[in-house]
């Protein structure tokens, strides 16, 4: 199958140290070509790129890069054409607003799918190997947060007062000590270490030794790469059960949920109750680019046979960038 992948990035590819959706993509078409597939990128206009990409113009429509090489495209956001190529979308978001797509569109998660109307998803995976080794047996004293610090809803103020009441030191990557623009902040205490943008090892490094992630988003996780990513470390979730978190965290043997802060500080107090090895586990099985490409393998074929992924148009009213609210 002759495979090409379009998104428009500000990020080269592979993805040095940022970029979570362009990871999933670049690992994604690594899985299919292990599997036989031809590929190829339509990209944004950026410095490094593979050989098989082809750098695009924002001011030039998309479609007039799209000749007759592949026998399906895959774009990384919401298409809904017209093609003279069969196609497919991911939605990696949330809609704000009221919106439409096309029955070819493809969710992270069954909850990512129902909140817009559609039953298709496939999990994001990651290859694994690229992550060094899992710490299962000795975590060093600290927790982690993992997002960016200036999103509302990544809820880094929640976070800090969980670790704060549990009495336990904080790593947080994503951003830096304080913050003067969208989102005003600033955490002076010594027992919170700001590790900024960081990717590559140093982020792994963190990972690796921490003894759990909190995580307390107040909204509808599309899916959360850092959630997978700090389970393959061995670390327990400790997060609200909002969005795909209860699809994820589906065994009370890798972390918690909860929306009271007080149950959340409870499970980082007894952090030691949960399984490092079954968390691992739980990434490496089923979180991985291998399943992930399969799912996707199984959406083209449907397409190609003429068949659509949903039964009819996905459609929602928004509301899904709303803060949803915690308890104490």
């Amino acid at each position: 199958m002759k495979i090409l992948h379009v998104m428009q990035s500000r990020y080269s590819l592979p993805p040095l140290k940022y970029g979570g959706t362009e990871r999933v993509v670049w690992y994604l078409a690594q899985e299919q070509q292990k599997m036989g597939h031809e590929v190829r990128y339509l990209w944004g206009n950026v410095p490094n790129l593979p050989d098989n990409a082809i750098r695009t113009e924002k001011h030039k429509p998309v479609e007039s890069y799209i000749d007759d090489w592949a026998d399906i495209v895959h774009f990384h956001r919401p298409y809904d054409g017209p093609l003279h190529k069969p196609y497919v979308c991911t939605e990696h978001g949330n809609a704000d607003k009221p919106k439409s797509y096309s029955q070819n569109c493809i969710f992270l998660s069954r909850s990512h799918a129902n909140n817009h109307g559609a039953t298709c998803f496939v999990y994001n995976g990651l290859d694994w190997k690229d992550y060094g080794e899992a710490n299962i047996s000795s975590p060093k004293n600290y927790f982690h947060f993992l997002g960016k610090t200036k999103a509302p809803l990544k809820n880094l103020a929640g976070t800090v007062q969980i670790s704060r009441q549990a009495g336990v030191d904080l790593h947080v990557l994503g951003g830096n000590r304080f913050n003067i623009r969208k989102l005003p902040y600033f955490y002076p205490s010594p027992s919170i270490k700001f590790h900024g943008m960081v990717g590559g090892e140093k982020k792994m490094s963190v990972l690796r030794h921490s003894k759990g992630l909190i995580f307390p988003v107040t909204w509808h996780e599309p899916f959360g790469l850092a959630i997978t990513e700090s389970l393959y470390f061995g670390a327990p979730v400790i997060a609200t059960p909002f969005g795909s978190l209860p699809e994820i965290i589906s065994i009370p043997e890798i972390g918690c949920l909860s929306d009271s802060y007080s149950t959340l500080t409870d499970a980082v107090v007894n952090v030691d109750r949960y399984s490092r090895q079954m968390c691992h586990d739980m990434a490496v099985e089923k979180f991985s680019s291998y399943p992930m490409a399969v799912g996707y393998q199984q959406c083209y074929e449907k397409v190609l046979a003429g068949e659509t992924l949903n039964a009819s148009r996905p459609e929602t009213q928004g509301g899904l960038l709303t803060p949803l609210a915690m308890r104490a």
